[in-house]
């Protein structure tokens, strides 16, 4: 569906910081996407490996892919991470050479202030799911 290049476009992170490689489905209530297992170099490792709670980042960012599919974009919207709710960690790290990651965000309310997602993030097993809140700091797109 959309390759690195294409997601690196919508998001707010680029290189390193853009976690996914891909964006496998999604529809207008949900979203898809994939990773490669992440490495001791990966931008969020802390003595070598991915701490779990890295799994909201994951999770935030096909958020935003999943908005500009949405909206047509081509570019991110303006937003934050406002807040996580019901968090539940199912591991205390990614494997590091492990199964690539998969994340799975779903759409539970849009408005034109911000949205909810409910999100499940796994690799050989759950790493963590939960819930959270997105602000825009800018208006729907024109």
């Amino acid at each position: 569906m959309l390759d690195r290049a294409q997601i690196e476009r919508v998001v707010p992170h680029a290189g390193a910081m853009c976690l996914l490689d891909e964006v496998s489905s999604w529809d207008a209530t949900h979203i898809a996407c994939s990773s490669a297992a992440p490495t001791a170099a990966h931008p969020l490792a802390r003595d070598g490996s991915v701490p779990a709670i890295a799994a909201c980042e994951y999770a935030a960012q096909a958020a935003a892919v999943h908005g500009a599919l949405l909206d047509g974009a081509q570019a991110p919207r303006p937003g934050m991470l406002a807040k996580l709710m019901d968090i539940e960690m199912h591991a205390c790290a990614f494997e590091s050479g492990g199964a690539p990651v998969t994340v799975r965000a779903d759409l539970e309310s849009r408005v034109a202030t911000g949205c909810l997602y409910r999100f499940e993030v796994r690799g050989d097993q759950p790493i963590a799911s939960g819930r959270f809140m997105v602000a825009f700091t800018e208006g729907a797109p024109g």
